[in-house]
């Protein structure tokens, strides 16, 4: 896996939000120079006893906006608390080695609070992370200078990982779960591992363990059980394997009314040349360097390829949440006349609201922006006939327990141009209850048609190409055809039957298409208004008489054309 992506990278373009990225001008990052004094500390061993009473919770306030991982950037933080502090430490090691695990309840000044995880350790300048160091330690105290973010430190790595020996009871304040897989990932893991911080993550913090564990901690925290530790359990125990990743465990906190939050996950590493995003893109762009547009190129073979596989994975895929009518948690449920409605209610709700904010923002944006919202202005009414169209489903299949975030970016290319899909958390800024509710499967359908979308307008030439531009729209809609073909014939093979029949089957993934484009538009128009068209793109072509990805019906918007003039 040398040179290859061990997790999922930092949100991208595949799904339809940017990665971030930080550098010296970056105005979330802070120099050493900047990070303000302990005051009120007592010595490092005791410190649970004085971490409220010192002034690290305003710190924190400071600081917690500068890390990647912080979910609420966009909020204004009112206070900061230590809700719970737990040691790990090991008897024989000196005191300034303990690393705390800190579970905090941010409060904002609107809003609900939400909990983070940061585990706090004392450590030597350039080991605090990206967003270096949170505080200074007072002069004439032992040990290291500051006080950092401990997952950056390697001994956490290591205390964090012998927590899953089955022969030592769990820490206060935690519970250890265990699964089958365990042992035998353990057993492949020398205790002495090297230990490194996967740098790519924007949501959680990924530990890798020399080539054969990755412990995720997760950043932001819910009550309950995390999608991704109860899906990839569940999955783990799949037969046939399910293509995920084997979950070997969990670390469990506690909130002070003592329900469960998930802090970190450990999974087995696989082996792999990069995620789908950065392969497909980095194929294309030997396509477009080669200027081989033949559909019998040997790049362009690949990736039909990597395409049905793909769409038969997802269906593997579904196929195994599906599997068990007998789990509380996965068994399929019908999609009722009442969830239709309710779903269709929904996206009815996101177009009008997308509707009324670009009409009211149309004069107040750079012309390019201002040519695609008078474009939606004028079939925008289309939206709302073709979810009417949507309410005429008769059969609706069967809701299940789905990825929920599916994208290109959310699954690893394994030797031999395989693929086993990751992080089933969900939208972490969603609750988890929401997280956990089934849907129909094309839900994740819909995310990985958009990320195609994605993939090929990002594979656009900076000046104009219009050969290759023509080649990549014909591309999208050839692929995003077989990608559903794989999907529906490896569907229709399996031993349960969760979808609709044809026609319900168009209306239903045309519904979860609007939806998705719906929340892409939001979302792009909000972070980066510049990309809005993209979106809008791609609503107008499901909208208009141009048919499903994949269809050849009619014509479609010209994908790679820009910004409208």
């Amino acid at each position: 896996m040398d040179g290859g992506t061990p997790f999922h990278p930092a949100r991208s373009d595949g799904s339809g939000r940017p990665a971030i990225s930080y550098s010296p001008e970056d105005p979330v990052s802070r120099g050493e120079e900047a990070v303000p004094l302990l005051e009120r500390a007592g010595p490092w061993s005791a410190f649970p006893e004085w971490a409220a009473d010192s002034n690290l919770p305003d710190i924190l306030s400071d600081y917690l906006p500068c890390c990647r991982w912080f979910g609420d950037k966009s909020r204004k933080i009112a206070a900061v608390a230590i809700e719970s502090i737990l040691p790990l430490q090991e008897a024989v090691e000196p005191e300034e080695n303990t690393v705390y695990l800190c579970i905090l309840s941010v409060g904002f000044s609107e809003g609900p609070p939400r909990r983070y995880l940061l585990p706090l350790g004392q450590g030597k300048v350039g080991e605090g992370g990206p967003a270096g160091p949170i505080a200074r330690v007072p002069e004439g105290r032992t040990g290291p200078g500051y006080v950092t973010d401990g997952l950056f430190l390697p001994r956490s790595g290591r205390k964090l990982l012998s927590l899953f020996d089955g022969g030592r009871p769990d820490p206060a304040g935690l519970k250890v779960l265990r699964t089958p897989l365990l042992p035998g990932l353990l057993e492949n893991c020398p205790p002495d591992s090297d230990v490194r911080v996967f740098g790519g993550e924007q949501s959680n913090t990924s530990l890798l363990f020399d080539k054969c564990l990755i412990l995720k901690c997760f950043r932001t925290l819910g009550t309950g059980t995390n999608p991704d530790l109860e899906v990839g359990a569940f999955l783990s125990e799949a037969v046939p394997p399910a293509p995920i990743p084997p979950t070997g465990g969990a670390i469990t906190g506690f909130t002070p009314e003592g329900r469960s939050l998930t802090l970190a996950m450990l999974q087995g590493l696989v082996e792999n040349d990069g995620d789908g995003w950065r392969f497909m893109l980095e194929r294309l762009g030997e396509i477009a360097r080669s200027r081989n547009f033949s559909r019998e190129g040997p790049v362009s073979l690949r990736l039909d390829r990597m395409i049905d596989r793909l769409g038969r994975r997802t269906a593997e895929l579904h196929q195994a949440l599906g599997r068990d009518p007998r789990h509380p948690d996965f068994a399929p449920v019908p999609l009722s006349a009442d969830d239709l409605d309710q779903l269709v209610l929904s996206v009815e709700g996101r177009h009008l609201r997308v509707d009324r904010m670009l009409r009211e923002a149309s004069r107040q944006v750079p012309p390019q922006i201002r040519g695609w919202i008078d474009r939606f202005a004028g079939w925008s009414g289309k939206v709302g006939e073709t979810l009417a169209s949507c309410r005429r489903v008769s059969d609706g299949g069967s809701r299940i327990r789905c990825h929920g975030d599916f994208h290109l970016a959310q699954l690893l290319v394994t030797p031999g141009d395989d693929v086993v899909f990751l992080d089933f958390e969900g939208e972490p800024a969603l609750p988890i209850e929401e997280r956990r509710e089934k849907a129909s499967p094309f839900l994740d359908v819909a995310g990985m048609l958009r990320s195609l979308h994605y993939l090929v307008v990002s594979s656009m030439p900076g000046e104009p190409d219009p050969e290759w531009e023509g080649w990549l729209a014909t591309w999208l809609d050839r692929q995003a055809g077989r990608y559903l073909q794989a999907y529906l014939e490896r569907m229709e093979a399996g031993p349960a039957a969760l979808l609709p029949g044809k026609k319900d089957a168009d209306a239903l993934l045309t519904l979860y298409l609007i939806r998705k484009a719906l929340y892409e538009i939001e979302y792009e128009f909000n972070n980066r208004p510049g990309w809005v068209w993209i979106p809008l793109a791609g609503l107008e072509a499901l909208v208009l008489p141009a048919g499903l990805p994949g269809t050849g019906a009619g014509e479609r918007p010209p994908i790679g054309s820009g910004p409208a003039k």
